[in-house]
């Protein structure tokens, strides 16, 4: 249910169940009452998810899946890149790679461009160039977008950056947690601070802004209303001075707003 909302209207129109979050018993309670009732069963996830900075089970998942005659679709705009030893996403990580039906993603992360992917046998991929209406009506993709094939080839080329990457989430996370800020579940390069009330969140997004620091303060209806949030996404760039800098601040603002509490 915490998939990203492009999925959602990509849905509308179609036939569709929900099942809990990465909760593998919702999933088969779901398929099992759909075996005989569908010809077609996808279930849709995304690889990491977008506002919690988690991963999807993908192997219970798929394997169950495979079970009810289903297929997977996992969009991995979030993994690619970043999870998996050669940075082959979430799919890579649990060795599903050849098993998940149709993979999707965008080029805005970690290639640092524009426009999406679709990876998956020819015949589905020509059946979607002739009747899927996005990409049918949509205006050819700018000559940048050459740029990603050399972006796909840094990741095997110059690995250190993802090693480095990942010395920043682990720093990172480990200076908010000894604030005492709640980050949930994240798995990632996302790293949500989670504050909880709406007022304290838009305050505190505004208190590092003006100190020179972008985040992004992720309110209802994007999550409940309940849940809100600073969202972050770190890069191999950012340097130790930049991630204490982000740090300082958080300790300042919590010293102001109490977030660290305000979460249960």
């Amino acid at each position: 249910m915490a998939v990203h909302a492009s999925v959602y209207e990509g849905l509308m129109g179609t036939t569709t169940k929900r099942f809990l979050h990465n909760d593998i018993d919702s999933l088969e309670r779901i398929l099992s009452k759909a075996k005989d009732e569908y010809q077609t069963k996808m279930v849709i996830i995304d690889g990491v998810y977008s506002q919690d900075g988690d991963i999807a089970k993908l192997k219970e998942i798929v394997e169950i899946t495979h079970q009810y005659d289903g297929v997977v679709l996992a969009d991995d705009a979030h993994g690619i890149g970043v999870i998996g030893e050669t940075g082959r996403g979430a799919m890579e990580l649990y060795n599903v790679l050849d098993k998940v039906y149709i993979i999707t993603g965008t080029f805005s992360k970690t290639f640092g461009n524009v426009g999406g992917y679709l990876v998956a046998d020819p015949s589905i991929v020509t059946y979607l160039k002739y009747q899927y209406r996005q990409y049918a009506f949509s205006a050819s993709a700018p000559a940048t977008v050459l740029g990603v094939a050399k972006a796909i080839d840094l990741i095997d080329e110059e690995p250190h950056w993802q090693i480095q990457l990942w010395k920043n989430i682990n720093y990172f996370k480990q200076g908010l947690l000894d604030i005492g800020l709640k980050i949930g579940n994240t798995e990632s390069a996302i790293i949500p601070v989670k504050i909880g009330d709406a007022h304290k969140n838009s305050e505190t997004a505004k208190i590092l802004l003006e100190n020179g620091i972008y985040t992004n303060p992720i309110m209802y209806p994007a999550v409940s209303l309940k849940d809100s949030r600073i969202r972050m996404s770190l890069m191999a760039t950012h340097t130790k001075e930049q991630l204490d800098k982000v740090l300082n601040v958080f300790e300042d603002v919590n010293k102001k707003l109490e977030i660290a509490e305000k979460f249960g």
